[in-house]
């Protein structure tokens, strides 16, 4: 993907390049090429409208592809996942999970923040703790299987702030006896606020553990798998009723702007140097549904581009051609009095370039302006698959990526347009044009 938009950037420049030289040393070719565009009204405008139109699209569909994969992103890293996680060796090699421990995370941690070049790209570190086991609410004879977390509840309204509380509130950093529920499993527990639930595991040494626990609140995630088994209380409770001082996982999240690959570059050699028994995964690993959704709509607007960019070839291809046939006696004459064929050549690549240019800062205008409308309200979006809330789009129009490409396609797809026809121009005969009707 870089590699070809590096690519795409190089020939544009190069034709950019064409442009002002024409314009500071060959100035009169250069008026007399965007002249001849007002010379056919209606077909220019025709032209310049199906390439403003095409702009349009793909400035509008890559906006709110750039927002979708953002929110999807944002989903995905606030709810207890982060952008770096730490993980014991084995623990992708084993189903125990309860065997596959960090000790001493609060060593760890202490660690990670004291070290320079770490902390200050660091906004949130919390360890968490994943167990299951059976939940029972007596009153209501009631009882379930369960996927706890333990969470250290001042990290979790970061790295959680995507859970929508329905009712409750947060964990208490005081009150450990207490948890959050999610709303598949509440309903089924038939639990609500204040109420007691007894909870049973096999703790880390292959023992049981058992604790009576208030539900504090109840949330959604958005994700019903999820929502149906899921629990949240502090990691001191998860660790006291798992008989370890140790957590399954170390979650990272980092500071707006700071490159995940070079702060993961520094977790490996900071790992290294101390030789601990970690690895390290990021957040797009974890996520697999991210990254089938990704391929899904990248495919989708690489069609479109592609669709865009054969219809603005053609059009001005066609159009081109047009005014070659018709400009035929007037192009015989540039040449009998002594215009050479790459001259001519040169006049109808300014004429197809110039068009290019027109319908890219037009593209660039009205989808801004279409853009600013949309996003008064924004466009009400279905649940995505496996998701139980629906979101609210928007288009995403500060990214100069997507912003390079809407004014860079036109101009490529002009100028590759305008090759053939301003060749053909060129190699007219001159004395077979001047019988040409």
């Amino acid at each position: 993907m870089f590699s070809t938009l590096l690519l795409t950037s190089i020939v544009v420049f190069m034709i950019l390049c064409f442009v002002f030289y024409c314009a500071i040393f060959r100035t009169q070719d250069a008026q007399f090429a965007l002249f001849n565009l007002f010379r056919h009204k209606r077909r220019s405008l025709s032209t310049i409208i199906a390439i403003i139109l095409g702009g349009v699209s793909i400035f509008l569909y890559g906006g709110f592809i750039d927002y979708s994969f953002w929110i999807l992103k944002e989903q995905t890293v606030r709810t207890n996942i982060g952008h770096i996680q730490l993980y014991d060796k084995s623990y992708f090699e084993t189903s125990n999970k309860s065997k596959s421990i960090i000790e001493n995370y609060s060593t760890l941690k202490s660690d990670l923040l004291n070290d320079s070049e770490l902390s200050q790209d660091i906004s949130t570190i919390s360890g968490q703790l994943e167990f299951t086991g059976i939940v029972s609410q007596y009153e209501s004879e009631t009882s379930s299987y369960f996927a706890a977390l333990g969470v250290e509840p001042l990290a979790s309204l970061k790295l959680g702030s995507f859970d929508k509380l329905i009712s409750g509130s947060d964990l208490s950093r005081i009150k450990h006896n207490e948890v959050t529920l999610g709303s598949g499993l509440a309903k089924t527990l038939n639990a609500n606020y204040s109420d007691w639930l007894d909870v049973l595991v096999v703790n880390t040494q292959g023992g049981q553990g058992a604790l009576s626990l208030g539900v504090r609140g109840i949330f959604e995630s958005g994700i019903k798998d999820y929502d149906d088994v899921a629990i949240k209380m502090p990691l001191q409770t998860a660790q006291r009723i798992m008989d370890t001082d140790g957590v399954s996982k170390v979650v990272i999240l980092l500071n707006d702007g700071v490159d995940l690959d070079i702060f993961r570059a520094k977790l490996d050699k900071f790992i290294a140097d101390k030789q601990l028994p970690l690895m390290v995964k990021s957040w797009k690993e974890l996520s697999i549904f991210y990254q089938q959704v990704e391929g899904l709509l990248s495919g989708i607007y690489f069609f479109i581009k592609a669709i865009v960019a054969l219809i603005v070839i053609f059009m001005i291809s066609n159009s081109m051609t047009m005014n070659i046939v018709e400009r035929t006696r007037e192009i015989t004459t540039l040449r009998a009095i002594g215009l050479r064929p790459r001259h001519i050549t040169k006049l109808f690549l300014l004429e197809g370039i110039f068009i290019g240019a027109i319908g890219a800062i037009g593209s660039l205008a009205i989808g801004f302006a279409i853009a600013g409308v949309i996003n008064l309200n924004g466009i009400a979006m279905p649940p995505s698959p496996g998701q139980t809330q629906g979101y609210t789009a928007f288009i995403k129009t500060d990214s100069s990526d997507l912003i390079w490409i809407t004014f860079v396609l036109p101009i490529l797809t002009s100028s590759l347009a305008s090759i053939i026809p301003a060749v053909r121009a060129s190699k007219l005969n001159i004395a077979d044009a001047f019988k040409f009707v």
